[in-house]
Protein backbone atom coordinates (compact mmCIF):
# COMPACT_ATOMS: atom_id res chain seq x y z
CA UNK A 1 0.00 0.00 0.00
CA UNK A 2 1.17 3.35 -0.58
CA UNK A 3 0.75 6.04 2.06
CA UNK A 4 1.00 9.39 0.96
CA UNK A 5 4.07 11.16 3.23
CA UNK A 6 2.10 14.49 3.25
CA UNK A 7 -1.80 13.94 3.13
CA UNK A 8 -4.47 16.56 2.23
CA UNK A 9 -4.89 18.85 4.93
CA UNK A 10 -8.44 19.74 3.56
CA UNK A 11 -8.32 23.40 5.37
CA UNK A 12 -10.06 25.05 2.28
CA UNK A 13 -13.90 25.80 1.48
CA UNK A 14 -16.05 22.45 0.65
CA UNK A 15 -17.92 22.74 -2.52
CA UNK A 16 -21.63 24.50 -2.58
CA UNK A 17 -24.18 21.38 -3.24
CA UNK A 18 -25.76 21.87 -6.22
CA UNK A 19 -29.66 21.54 -6.89
CA UNK A 20 -29.16 18.74 -9.64
CA UNK A 21 -27.08 16.89 -11.43
CA UNK A 22 -26.59 14.17 -9.53
CA UNK A 23 -26.27 10.82 -9.56
CA UNK A 24 -28.20 8.57 -6.66
CA UNK A 25 -28.94 5.71 -4.51
CA UNK A 26 -30.58 4.65 -1.56
CA UNK A 27 -30.61 1.73 0.62
CA UNK A 28 -32.70 0.63 3.02
CA UNK A 29 -32.65 -1.31 6.43
CA UNK A 30 -35.05 -1.93 9.44
CA UNK A 31 -33.14 -2.68 12.40
CA UNK A 32 -35.02 -3.77 15.49
CA UNK A 33 -34.32 -1.74 17.73
CA UNK A 34 -35.76 2.23 18.75
CA UNK A 35 -33.97 4.80 16.89
CA UNK A 36 -32.21 6.63 20.05
CA UNK A 37 -30.48 3.22 21.03
CA UNK A 38 -29.45 2.63 17.14
CA UNK A 39 -27.57 6.24 17.14
CA UNK A 40 -25.64 5.80 20.49
CA UNK A 41 -24.27 2.17 18.95
CA UNK A 42 -23.72 3.69 15.81
CA UNK A 43 -22.42 6.69 16.63
CA UNK A 44 -19.89 4.91 19.27
CA UNK A 45 -17.86 2.92 16.28
CA UNK A 46 -15.52 3.81 14.65
CA UNK A 47 -16.59 4.44 10.34
CA UNK A 48 -13.75 1.53 9.44
CA UNK A 49 -16.07 -0.77 11.63
CA UNK A 50 -19.20 0.65 10.02
CA UNK A 51 -18.28 0.45 6.54
CA UNK A 52 -18.24 -2.61 4.71
CA UNK A 53 -15.71 -2.38 1.85
CA UNK A 54 -16.31 -4.57 -1.52
CA UNK A 55 -14.87 -4.43 -4.91
CA UNK A 56 -13.75 -1.68 -6.29
CA UNK A 57 -13.68 0.07 -2.45
CA UNK A 58 -10.79 -0.07 -0.24
CA UNK A 59 -11.34 -0.45 3.55
CA UNK A 60 -11.32 2.85 5.25
CA UNK A 61 -8.38 2.41 7.44
CA UNK A 62 -9.32 5.71 9.61
CA UNK A 63 -10.21 9.15 9.69
CA UNK A 64 -8.57 12.30 11.18
CA UNK A 65 -10.57 15.26 13.02
CA UNK A 66 -10.00 18.78 11.05
CA UNK A 67 -12.40 21.00 12.63
CA UNK A 68 -14.71 19.97 15.72
CA UNK A 69 -14.48 16.50 17.37
CA UNK A 70 -17.10 14.64 15.86
CA UNK A 71 -18.60 14.24 19.46
CA UNK A 72 -21.81 12.43 18.96
CA UNK A 73 -23.71 14.48 21.95
CA UNK A 74 -23.87 17.83 20.09
CA UNK A 75 -24.58 19.01 17.16
CA UNK A 76 -21.44 17.89 14.41
CA UNK A 77 -23.17 20.09 11.99
CA UNK A 78 -19.94 21.64 10.22
CA UNK A 79 -17.42 19.14 11.80
CA UNK A 80 -14.74 17.89 9.06
CA UNK A 81 -12.56 14.79 8.84
CA UNK A 82 -10.14 13.34 6.51
CA UNK A 83 -10.83 9.91 5.76
CA UNK A 84 -7.84 7.31 4.50
CA UNK A 85 -8.51 3.85 2.84
CA UNK A 86 -6.18 1.34 3.03
CA UNK A 87 -5.09 1.82 -0.48
CA UNK A 88 -3.48 5.16 0.58
CA UNK A 89 -6.74 7.47 -0.77
CA UNK A 90 -8.15 10.39 1.37
CA UNK A 91 -11.61 12.18 0.87
CA UNK A 92 -12.04 15.03 3.19
CA UNK A 93 -16.26 14.34 4.78
CA UNK A 94 -17.64 17.21 6.41
CA UNK A 95 -21.38 17.24 8.44
CA UNK A 96 -24.18 19.38 6.81
CA UNK A 97 -27.04 18.39 9.14
CA UNK A 98 -26.86 16.49 12.25
CA UNK A 99 -30.41 15.82 13.81
CA UNK A 100 -31.69 12.48 15.17
CA UNK A 101 -34.00 11.88 12.50
CA UNK A 102 -31.62 13.28 9.47
CA UNK A 103 -27.85 12.73 9.42
CA UNK A 104 -26.32 14.85 5.88
CA UNK A 105 -22.58 14.98 4.46
CA UNK A 106 -20.44 15.96 1.78
CA UNK A 107 -17.44 13.50 1.01
CA UNK A 108 -15.09 15.32 -1.44
CA UNK A 109 -11.52 15.97 -2.61
CA UNK A 110 -10.82 12.20 -3.24
CA UNK A 111 -7.19 11.32 -4.25
CA UNK A 112 -7.71 8.48 -5.85
CA UNK A 113 -9.20 7.61 -9.73
CA UNK A 114 -12.59 9.00 -8.80
CA UNK A 115 -10.99 12.74 -8.47
CA UNK A 116 -10.95 12.49 -12.43
CA UNK A 117 -14.62 11.82 -12.49
CA UNK A 118 -16.84 12.61 -9.21
CA UNK A 119 -16.73 16.11 -7.92
CA UNK A 120 -17.90 15.52 -5.15
CA UNK A 121 -21.16 13.53 -3.56
CA UNK A 122 -23.82 14.46 -0.50
CA UNK A 123 -25.33 11.75 1.14
CA UNK A 124 -27.82 11.46 3.52
CA UNK A 125 -29.04 9.04 6.70
CA UNK A 126 -32.61 9.47 7.98
CA UNK A 127 -34.04 7.02 10.83
CA UNK A 128 -37.82 7.02 11.08
CA UNK A 129 -38.94 5.65 14.48
CA UNK A 130 -41.70 2.80 13.89
CA UNK A 131 -43.28 0.14 16.36
CA UNK A 132 -40.88 -2.91 15.56
CA UNK A 133 -37.44 -0.75 15.45
CA UNK A 134 -36.00 2.03 12.97
CA UNK A 135 -35.92 2.28 8.89
CA UNK A 136 -32.89 3.68 8.25
CA UNK A 137 -32.64 5.25 4.55
CA UNK A 138 -29.33 6.08 2.84
CA UNK A 139 -28.59 8.29 0.24
CA UNK A 140 -25.63 8.72 -1.91
CA UNK A 141 -25.87 11.36 -4.95
CA UNK A 142 -22.69 11.68 -6.73
CA UNK A 143 -22.03 14.77 -8.98
CA UNK A 144 -20.18 14.14 -11.95
CA UNK A 145 -17.24 16.55 -13.45
CA UNK A 146 -19.14 17.19 -16.33
CA UNK A 147 -21.51 15.31 -18.56
CA UNK A 148 -18.84 13.26 -20.25
CA UNK A 149 -17.85 11.33 -16.62
CA UNK A 150 -21.54 10.60 -16.28
CA UNK A 151 -21.75 7.31 -17.50
CA UNK A 152 -18.67 6.01 -15.63
CA UNK A 153 -20.07 7.60 -12.40
CA UNK A 154 -23.00 5.93 -12.95
CA UNK A 155 -21.48 2.57 -13.46
CA UNK A 156 -19.71 2.87 -10.04
CA UNK A 157 -22.64 3.71 -8.60
CA UNK A 158 -24.72 0.07 -9.99
CA UNK A 159 -21.31 -1.91 -9.61
CA UNK A 160 -19.82 -0.62 -6.41
CA UNK A 161 -21.66 1.94 -4.25
CA UNK A 162 -25.05 0.07 -4.46
CA UNK A 163 -23.38 -3.43 -3.10
CA UNK A 164 -20.97 -1.60 -0.42
CA UNK A 165 -24.32 0.56 0.99
CA UNK A 166 -26.63 -2.91 1.64
CA UNK A 167 -23.69 -4.46 2.90
CA UNK A 168 -22.82 -1.30 5.38
CA UNK A 169 -26.54 -1.52 6.31
CA UNK A 170 -26.78 -4.63 6.63
CA UNK A 171 -23.34 -4.90 8.78
CA UNK A 172 -25.28 -2.36 11.03
CA UNK A 173 -28.44 -3.96 11.23
CA UNK A 174 -27.10 -7.55 12.48
CA UNK A 175 -24.14 -5.92 14.90
CA UNK A 176 -27.07 -3.23 16.63
CA UNK A 177 -29.39 -6.59 16.57
CA UNK A 178 -26.70 -8.70 18.30
CA UNK A 179 -25.36 -6.30 20.68
CA UNK A 180 -28.93 -3.98 21.76
CA UNK A 181 -31.59 -6.94 21.04
CA UNK A 182 -31.59 -9.39 24.29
Amino acid sequence: MHRRRNPPDYTGDRPEPAVSGYVSHTASASVPVPRAAFLAWANGRELGDLVEAGEGMPAVAGTTPLRGNWNPDRDRTGDRRRVEFADGTYLAEEVLTDTPDRFRYMIWGFTGTQRFAVRYAVAEFTYIERARGTDVHWTYSFRPTSPLTRPFVAAFVRRTMTSMMSATLERMRSGAERDLVR
